[in-house]
């Protein structure tokens, strides 16, 4: 079975999540696009701590986060294996490789970092939500940073459920 590694080029699907029913959604069409697009996925996830939560916290509980986002990494990262595992592709043997990433602070700035230190990442995905108060014009504040700031196409799927692969 070949993986991008065997291909002339890799590229990269990068995929932010907070493990939400709605991210889940976002992370399923990612591989959906992945198989046929013969891209990796690198789920990545960004736990935020603001400046006067930082000075409240115990090393210990920064950790704590830390190994969290980890693990929740690493079980999405098998349920995505799976599920690639199950898909009946036709037409290809591509299977993408699935990866994960995890750093504290702000979510746009993390990404955009990511994506300009990894020359590989060819498109980002993410979930839409609906904003929960007023304050919010169609997508929430985090949503509207990483549109702006990405320097790659970006793709918003909305909180319905796309499919089941």
């Amino acid at each position: 079975m070949k993986t991008a590694k065997d291909l002339d080029h890799t590229k990269t699907v990068i995929v932010l999540t907070d493990f939400t029913k709605s991210a889940l959604n976002a992370a399923d069409y990612a591989l959906f696009l992945a198989v046929q697009l013969k891209t990796n996925i690198l789920l990545f996830h960004s736990y935020y701590i603001s400046v006067s939560e930082l000075e409240s916290l115990q090393i210990n509980d920064y950790q704590s986060l830390a190994q969290t986002s980890k693990s929740n990494l690493e079980k999405e990262m098998n349920r995505l294996n799976s599920l690639n595992n199950s898909i009946k592709t036709s037409t290809t043997n591509f299977r993408p490789e699935i990866d994960y990433l995890s750093e504290g602070g702000g979510i746009s700035e993390n990404v955009c970092r990511v994506i300009e230190e990894k020359k590989d990442i060819f498109m980002l995905v993410m979930s839409g939500f609906k904003a929960r108060n007023n304050d919010d014009f169609l997508f929430g504040t985090e949503i509207k940073e990483v549109v702006k700031k990405a320097r790659c196409p970006v793709v918003i799927v909305p909180e319905m459920d796309f499919l089941r692969l």
